[in-house]
Parts: structure tokens; sequence; C-alpha cells
């Protein structure tokens, strides 16, 4: 992907916040087709959830096997990543 396609994609992202109404929706960031929650649960802490099967995920995004490839930091350290 290009640098410009990334940045595209990035400008493109939006924030979906908890609902007061609809206590079952997350804290949400959609970006380029996929969804990343993250929210404070009792008992667990930070729960962060990674979809990236919504189906609106643009083909160039895709790797030829069909896996979209991630990586997943914290505080700047790599703690998962996939190609």
């Amino acid at each position: 992907m290009s640098q410009r396609r990334a940045d595209m994609l990035n400008r493109r992202a939006r924030f979906l916040h908890q609902r007061r109404k609809d206590r079952s929706t997350l804290p949400c960031l959609e970006n380029g087709g996929t969804q990343v929650y993250s929210y404070w649960k009792r008992g667990e802490g930070l729960v962060v959830s990674v979809h990236l099967d919504t189906g609106e995920v643009p083909g160039d995004l895709i790797s030829p096997d069909g896996t979209i490839p991630v990586r997943i930091t914290v505080n700047g350290d790599c703690v998962f990543g996939v190609d």
C-alpha cells in the first residue's frame, strides 16, 4: 500500500461513541472497513477488540491469501504482528 493510500484511509477514519440510550454499543474506530473497539470492562480492565470481518474492507487491503496484515503495539512495542 502506498503512503498516499494509507493517508487517505486514515483521514476517512471515524469514531463511534457509546450511545447513552443503547448501552450495547461500545466505542469504536472504523478505518478502512475494519472496526477496533476499545472500552473498559469491570473485572477485565481495558479491552481492545479488532474486527476485520466487516465485509467492507477494500480488496487492495487484503493479501492474496485472504488475510489482512495486522500489527498491534502497546507503548510502541509490537505485541502481535502478522503479514
